[in-house]
């Protein structure tokens, strides 16, 4: 169980960590910028890695349940049925390798198919070769064993080729959910001591006088994150595309001179 877990393990968090990549680089924040703790990175990607995990597990399955039976079939007195099994294991191999260089060597192939297409191509197609070899019968001492190993290394890494494209497409897809449904979300309302500089235009800002101690009142924003004392807010103003502000985030500290309040979204109000 040792090595599968590993592995399940590096996928789920490799898969969390592309997808949450994607989901701020939508709103044109970088993690780097946002130095997140690891643990929060984490949690932001379990969202997504858990439906990539879940197909894994079942391609997984679905894998030792076709191994079982054509073990069964190998196993039959009759050689044909062995060398028909075997030729269609070789075939199928040989497509999906074919494929998975086509889209490696020829990159409008790649750029026009299924996300992880190619990818998931050459994690088959090569193990699946091997695989119809062994089969034969013909598994031969060090040779076979060598064969093995990069058959299983070449699995390994088209597997995390494949999970960074899928994962990258549903955290953009991420991205583009929050950015339709922000005006779901509570707003917050800015007080400070100091006016906030390079706010859009059309932000609602209120100026209370010298007498007040929070001076300066901004409204219309979403909270997309916080993180090192910083707050990352999305004008609710802001669409893809649009072009009422040109600035998806505005990122702002978040200190003793800044004050925040939240209002919940009326049921109803859009």
């Amino acid at each position: 169980m040792g090595p599968p877990a590993t592995l399940l393990t590096a996928v789920f968090v490799w898969a969390g960590y592309v997808a949450t990549l994607q989901r701020f680089k939508y709103f044109g924040v970088y993690l780097e910028l946002a130095d997140l703790p690891n643990q929060d990175l984490i949690l932001y990607g379990v969202e997504t890695a858990y439906p990539i995990v879940l197909m894994l597990l079942l391609a997984v399955m679905a894998a030792l349940l076709l191994h079982t039976a054509l073990v069964r079939v190998a196993a039959l007195p009759r050689p044909w049925v062995r060398r028909v099994a075997v030729a269609v294991v070789a075939a199928a191999g040989t497509a999906m390798l074919l494929r998975g260089l086509a889209g490696v060597f020829r990159p409008v192939v790649a750029q026009r198919e299924t996300p992880g297409a190619t990818a998931l191509c050459l994690a088959l197609g090569v193990p699946a070769l091997t695989y119809a070899y062994w089969l034969l019968g013909r598994a031969v001492a060090d040779r076979f064993r060598q064969a093995r190993f990069v058959a299983a290394a070449i699995g390994v890494v088209g597997l995390f080729w494949a999970v960074s494209s899928f994962a990258a497409e549903s955290g953009i897809a991420r991205g583009h959910e929050d950015a339709r449904m922000l005006h779901r979300l509570p707003e917050v309302v800015i007080y400070s001591k100091d006016p906030v500089p390079d706010l859009p235009a059309i932000t609602a800002h209120a100026d209370f006088g010298e007498q007040a101690g929070f001076r300066h009142r901004y409204r219309g924003f979403r909270l997309l994150l916080e993180s090192n004392s910083r707050l990352f807010l999305v004008p609710l103003t802001w669409q893809p595309g649009a072009d009422r502000a040109a600035i998806s985030t505005f990122v702002i500290p978040y200190d003793s001179g800044i004050r925040l309040q939240l209002l919940p979204v009326v049921q109803g109000r859009r």
